[in-house]
């Protein structure tokens, strides 16, 4: 059985179970609205909770609810970052109205990350210590957001929610004169002991933002797996819906978390668009990321997806296959073997050639879903990578 069939077995049984481009191109905006100390009045406080100067006190297991908060523009994008007490444990959901009388489902915001003391660039960063939520696409007419936080109270007494955030994202629209979506029947007929390059949207043609400052760069000796982990970007129909959402993520990671640029050197999602994250349009070697806390010898490669619990998205064909054409490309030009282990420099440590994010960092990254497939997308990408370095029988 080829690899690529097993990884059609695995998709179906997973299934079962459960550059740089001006600023101006996709005229991506967003606003941050805070609620702290007193700002908590107002909302429905159930017993146990009372609000005080220096947040929301929380003294047993119990829920609030806020008021509806007004964007003052439409967004598609929202991700919420909070500062809490040590040990108070809480749960997000969020909902979205385009009028703020018509509201859509709650939506579970997964806490993913802490943001760190300092940006990119070592500056002191304005929210450093809150935790950080899932990015969520909601309604591109949204211009509300309601939050509802479910506490489970605090092993060291009564706990005290300093802060909520959000970061609402309209991410634009890719402009009709630079959209490209990936189109199969481009790749270029293969030529014998040569192994073709995907078709990858470029970061002019995705509408990226250009970086704060210029780009470092590294040489891959590995690749990095990765899922994005947003919610609700099993929606997106089109590849402008994906090229949209990459606006989004990039945003959130550069105003959000102060990083230089979007974290992923390519990204790629359901529909097997491939897509140049951080990453400029020289080959000879790679940008230097922001994707998994060492990054110097790494590239890395994000999925557009939540492939973990509690959202539970699958990985599709199209996005494996996608995938295993973008690794062994990479392979083919940094010489990598996938089914190799070798010292990873930055981390210090040998890992696999192709490693997910969870084996250097301890993260749900690229989620259990998608890591399951690790392996099988290792063969798969050995498998491409010999079939095109297979010697060329002489002609009779």
């Amino acid at each position: 059985m080829s690899a690529v069939i097993r990884l059609r077995a695995l998709l179906l049984g997973l299934a079962a179970s459960l550059t740089l481009a001006s600023p101006a191109l996709a005229a991506a905006r967003g606003v941050r609205l805070v609620q702290q100390g007193h700002d908590f009045t107002g909302g429905r406080q159930a017993s146990g909770l009372s609000v005080r100067a220096e947040g929301l006190l929380v003294s047993a297991d119990t829920t609030y609810t806020s008021v509806a908060l007004d964007a003052g523009l439409a967004f598609a994008a929202i991700g919420a970052h909070w500062q809490a007490s040590p040990g108070l444990s809480l749960d997000l959901e969020i909902r979205t109205s385009h009028d703020g009388a018509r509201w859509g489902r709650w939506i579970v915001a997964p806490r993913e990350d802490t943001i760190p003391a300092t940006t990119e660039d070592g500056r002191a960063h304005s929210f450093a210590g809150d935790a950080v939520g899932a990015l969520v696409f909601v309604d591109p007419r949204s211009r509300f957001v309601q939050y509802r936080v479910r506490f489970g109270g605090t092993s060291l007494g009564p706990g005290v929610l300093g802060r909520m955030a959000f970061h609402a994202i309209d991410p634009g629209r890719t402009p009709e004169e630079v959209r490209r979506p990936r189109a199969l029947d481009e790749e270029p007929p293969p030529e014998p002991g040569v192994l073709p390059k995907p078709v990858i949207s470029t970061r002019e043609e995705w509408g990226a933002r250009a970086p704060r400052y210029a780009f470092t760069y590294t040489v891959a000796s590995h690749l990095a797996l990765h899922h994005t982990a947003t919610v609700e970007d099993w929606l997106a129909e089109t590849w402008e819906d994906c090229a949209a959402r990459l606006r989004a993520i990039q945003a959130y990671h550069m105003d959000t978390l102060g990083w230089n640029d979007i974290g992923y050197n390519y990204a790629a999602c359901r529909h097997g668009h491939l897509f140049r994250a951080r990453e400029d349009e020289d080959d000879a070697l790679d940008v230097h990321g922001a994707h998994d806390g060492f990054n110097s010898g790494s590239a890395g490669i994000a999925a557009l997806g939540y492939f973990h619990p509690p959202i539970d998205q699958l990985p599709t064909e199209e996005l494996v296959t996608a995938l295993v054409e973008l690794m062994a490309w990479l392979a083919d030009l940094r010489k990598i073997d996938p089914l190799g282990r070798d010292l990873y420099l930055a981390f210090g440590w040998p890992v696999d050639n192709v490693y997910g994010h969870r084996e250097v960092r301890a993260t749900a990254c690229p989620g259990d879903h998608l890591f399951a497939l690790k392996e099988p997308l290792r063969l798969a990408v050995a498998e491409r990578l010999a079939l095109y370095r297979a010697p060329v029988a002489p002609p009779e």
